[in-house]
């Protein structure tokens, strides 16, 4: 009896000793979760910081390729490390601006919208399903208004995401593809909803920059290019010293363009011991002033 009363003892101290190594280890781990994220947000508000900072410190009269901001940036520390993104927003079109404040197609737009679908070679159609997306109204203008799940938004874009939803933009059109040897872009890296309207030329592609007008052909638009590597446009007029650019050109595209840009979004990667982390937010440039908008951490 003596015998099973002390093994039984020494079973329950197992049971508890093992019961309490467990609590121990997950006690320790959640801690350690704890103070890894709080880690984490320090590092995003560092980081967010240190742009904000970037960002006004530039005090030049134009935004281009060539300047600091538009770098990766990689920072490392004792215990992480951050690789840092500044991607201008107005390098792309934003295709909320095919609707105007009244809620009616803007005609000129809409071509530059419809130049770029043709110089990338995405179906015009999705073009119109995009346009019915956006518009106020619940009539179809050509496109697709009513979904298996759910109905067109009819309101403006939030996300670029969003193209996703939209009859047509499959994961080719959306990211882009290898053709005839060369990659051509998706609308992912062509449209954004956060850009404030007018194209930076200088940092558009050359997509872009032949979607501004009929007779910026693809030379031209490599022309634009190679002369801003060398000297970044500081107003729209200096575009009559790149060869084949005429007065003409200018004006049409002067309401559509800019040199500077506003919205920035920023990415961040933060890594951590084992653990990665993303960052993503936007920043908005007005004068001195930075603003941050948003942000997403995941």
């Amino acid at each position: 009896m003596i015998v099973f009363i002390v093994f039984s003892i020494v079973g329950i101290l197992t049971i508890f000793v093992t019961d309490l190594a467990d609590d121990s280890y997950f006690f320790e781990d959640y801690v350690s979760t704890v103070i890894e994220q709080e880690q984490i947000f320090y590092l995003s508000d560092a980081g967010i910081e240190a742009v904000k900072r970037i960002l006004k410190d530039d005090t030049n009269s134009y935004d281009a390729l060539n300047e600091f901001w538009s770098q990766e940036l990689p920072v490392q520390l004792d215990e992480a490390s951050l690789t840092i993104h500044i991607i201008d927003q107005e390098r792309y079109l934003n295709p909320n601006r095919m609707i105007n404040q009244d809620g009616k197609v803007d005609e000129k737009f809409f071509l530059i919208m419809e130049r770029l679908f043709s110089v990338v070679r995405i179906d015009n159609q999705i073009l119109y399903n995009i346009l019915d997306w956006i518009d106020p109204d619940t009539s179809s203008s050509g496109g697709e208004e009513d979904y298996i799940d759910f109905p067109a938004k009819n309101r403006y874009m939030d996300t670029v995401e969003e193209l996703k939803l939209i009859k047509g933009v499959n994961k080719e059109v959306f990211e882009g593809k290898e053709e005839f040897g060369s990659f051509t872009p998706g609308l992912k890296d062509l449209l954004s909803p956060y850009s404030n309207g007018k194209v930076n030329l200088n940092t558009a592609n050359k997509w872009i920059l032949m979607s501004l007008d009929e007779q910026i052909d693809e030379a031209l638009a490599e022309s634009i290019i190679a002369y801003r590597k060398e000297k970044p446009f500081t107003n729209i007029n200096d575009l009559i010293n790149v060869d084949g650019v005429t007065s003409d050109i200018i004006y049409r595209i002067r309401p559509f363009t800019d040199v500077k840009s506003e919205n920035f979004l920023v990415q961040i990667t933060i890594n951590l011991g084992e653990r990665e982390y993303k960052l993503i937010a936007l920043l908005r440039k007005m004068g001195k002033s930075v603003k941050e908008e948003w942000r997403k951490l995941y």
